[in-house]
């Protein structure tokens, strides 16, 4: 295996049949080829059936024996016990016809502003969406921005789990450092209203869409 190639960042991950899972904490999905090829050398190295992407623009190296999780982990790089906080991200106006704005900046902010402001109750997703067809999730995250020609439409306390919904609008036509001002103030706002192990979705439903709206005006 090639021990010059760039390390990659792992989270393990038990699955109920009792293998593992290493969870590849990417940045907004991005894989270079150094890391791909580590992986690539250790998945041929321990005979590892399947890499597989995750929703959360991540990915998931699938079917590790238990006796062997610490040595591949190793063998991929650091070991963290959670992955920090993703962004998920469309390819935005550089690369994609329909986008109205450049997406991957803004999700490097967004990523900047989850570690800052943290601690929360539970878990934030974010995504952001170079246009409305909102390929970013943007719609059904926690924060949720959507490009448009005159700027960014912010969400929040969107879901799509079990009781899934689109966020509340919190603004429109924002600029960036807008964005940065609106997006703290709602990550606030959920730090202390917010209950323990309770999402944005949730917490907009027991306080009132109105209220919280109103509250981060």
């Amino acid at each position: 295996m090639n021990s010059d190639s760039k390390p990659v960042v792992v989270m393990p991950v038990e699955r109920k049949n009792g293998t593992f899972a290493l969870r590849l904490c990417l940045s907004q999905g991005e894989l270079s080829f150094d890391m791909m090829k580590r992986v690539m050398d250790v998945m041929t190295t321990y005979d590892l059936p399947t890499l597989r992407a995750t929703t959360g623009q991540r990915m998931n190296l699938e079917g590790i024996p238990a006796d062997k999780v610490d040595e591949i982990a190793a063998a991929l790089g650091t070991v963290v016990s959670k992955c920090p906080p993703g962004v998920s991200v469309c390819p935005g106006n550089v690369e994609c016809r329909y986008g109205k704005q450049e997406t991957r900046e803004l999700g490097r902010m967004l990523s900047s502003l989850l570690k800052e402001n943290g601690p929360y109750p539970f878990k934030v997703k974010t995504g952001v969406s170079g246009c409305s067809f909102g390929c970013g999730l943007s719609f059904v995250r926690d924060i949720g921005l959507v490009g448009k020609k005159s700027g960014w439409d912010l969400y929040f306390g969107g879901s799509a789990t079990f009781n899934p919904g689109l966020g509340i609008l919190l603004g429109t036509k924002l600029s960036a450092d807008e964005v940065r001002d609106a997006v703290c103030k709602a990550l606030i706002f959920y730090k202390e209203n917010g209950k323990k192990g309770e999402r944005t979705s949730r917490m907009l439903r027991r306080l009132g869409h109105e209220v919280v709206a109103e509250a981060l005006k």
